[in-house]
This record gives structure tokens, sequence and C-alpha cells, in this order.
């Protein structure tokens, strides 16, 4: 039997143990990712409209936000809500320590402006930017080492999902950063963000079951080791205040990770008062 088919018979269990479940009150998480949509103007607006110190961290203690702006307004984005409880994160890191890398940002230098998180893996880096499984991989290492929370994005292609190996695929992603997890023995949060190709800005949402089902896989990937209570999971992929009702109520789900529709406030706040 092949490790992906061994894997898939857990996740059933998971499935059989946990369908009737209805939940404890857990912190939910939702990521912003602005990607290059926003300017420094309107991060500023932004900022203005949300009075984020405020509002977002009022009487909410079972809500954590992040915010991944691009490089140059980090700095900004973490001075202005350095009064807060909000996360400031990267959308990617260098896998360079150092060197002549023109372009590239490293891990010590998020680390020094006191960054709390850096998305990795995200489908557009590893298509655009042609970034290797092992790559990723050694970027979550890096991240880990400077007690900076890891996003580690995955996500099967259309023809993947039709194809029916969405397991595997996921697998063969997850391959070299399962290895990293299996001797890590940290504190750091490591977060696992579930984006199926297919879903990113396209308004399409899998269906609640499939997802469900891809989330018990997940699990049975890492329940394995002695981090897994350092690994939580995350949906990406066309989330919105449209979308949100369908994406609520998966187990093991602790939360989204937000891409166009976190760039305008109005719209964040509904995805996260939906809760």
């Amino acid at each position: 039997m092949c490790i992906v088919a061994f894997l898939y018979k857990k996740s059933q269990t998971f499935y059989k143990m946990f369908s009737h479940h209805k939940g404890i009150a857990m912190t939910q998480y939702y990521f912003a990712n602005w990607k290059t949509y926003q300017s420094l103007a309107s991060v500023k607006k932004f900022l203005k409209d949300a009075k984020l110190y405020q509002d977002i961290d009022k009487d909410k203690n079972d809500l954590i936000l992040g915010i991944a702006s691009s490089y140059e307004h980090l700095y900004y984005v973490k001075k202005s809500l350095q009064k807060s409880s909000v996360l400031i994160g990267a959308q990617d890191c260098s896998h360079h320590s150092q060197g002549a890398y023109t372009g590239q940002v490293s891990v010590a230098c998020l680390a020094e402006l006191g960054i709390n998180f850096s998305i990795i893996g995200h489908s557009e880096a590893r298509s655009m930017l042609m970034q290797s499984h092992e790559v990723i991989a050694l970027k979550c290492k890096m991240l880990l080492a400077a007690s900076i929370i890891p996003i580690i994005c995955i996500g099967e292609s259309l023809a993947e999902y039709n194809q029916g190996i969405t397991f595997q695929a996921l697998h063969e992603q997850l391959e070299a950063i399962l290895e990293i997890l299996q001797s890590y023995t940290g504190s750091t949060s490591i977060f696992i963000a579930y984006e199926p190709l297919y879903a990113i800005g396209t308004g399409i949402v899998p269906e609640k079951k499939a997802l469900q089902n891809v989330f018990y896989f997940l699990q049975s990937l890492i329940e394995q080791f002695p981090i897994a209570k350092n690994v939580m999971f995350l949906y990406g992929g066309s989330v919105s205040s449209l979308s949100i009702s369908q994406l609520q109520g998966i187990d093991g789900l602790s939360g989204f990770l937000i891409g166009k529709s976190s760039i305008d406030f109005q719209e964040l706040k509904k995805i996260v008062e939906s809760k």
C-alpha cells in the first residue's frame, strides 16, 4: 500500500472520530495577504478606516488578525500597529541567509524588524519564481530557527483535482517540510494553508465535504509528529464575505488566508465578524 493511500485511510479514521463533533470555542486566525494591491496611500487609508488598534482588538480574545504587507510597507504597518495584538508578516522570504542576492529579503532582516510571520510556498511564488519544494522547506527551517511563524501554502491544480490525485499532490509539496518537522523541537506555531489553485481569485469555493476530507488528510500527516500541537490549518482561495459562511464549521480548521478581499477594511471586517 502506498503512503498516500495509507494516510488516506488514517484520514477516514479522523472523519469517524470527529464528524459529529460540535467543536470547542477556539482561537480563529485571519491572515490578510495584501499581495501587491496596496500603495502607501491605500495602506494609510486602511489603517485610518480600521483604527485596528481599537476596533479589531477590543473584546475579541478568540480572534487573531495578521497582515502580510509588501516589504516596503512592513516597517510602517508594524510601527502603526505596535500597540495592538495584530500580527505583522511578510509575503515571502529568501532561502539565503545573506550575500549577493539582489531583490531578496533575508529571514534575519525580517527578524530585525520584529516580524511575526511569513507566508512561504504561495502558488504565485512557486510558479512565477520557480520555487521548488526543497527551497520552500529550507525557508521553513530558517523561519523556525528565527522563531518566526511560517505559513506554508499548498494546493493542487485543477488538472490534479480532476485526476483524483489531490492527496498525492499535497503530500509531494509537504514531503521535504515533514522531514524538518520530524526533528523540530521548538515551540513556534506553524500554519499549513490549503489553497487549491483553481480557487485562488476565481470565486470558486470547493464543496465543504471535499475540504473536510483534505483537512482530515493533513491532520493524519501531522499527528505522528511530537510538534503536532504546534501545527494549525488555514484555508485560502476566494475567501470573501460572500463565501465565508460556506467555509465555517470545518473540523480542524483554525482560520483563513485572505487575498484581495482583505485590502478593503469593511470587507475584511465582514469576514472577521461572520464568526
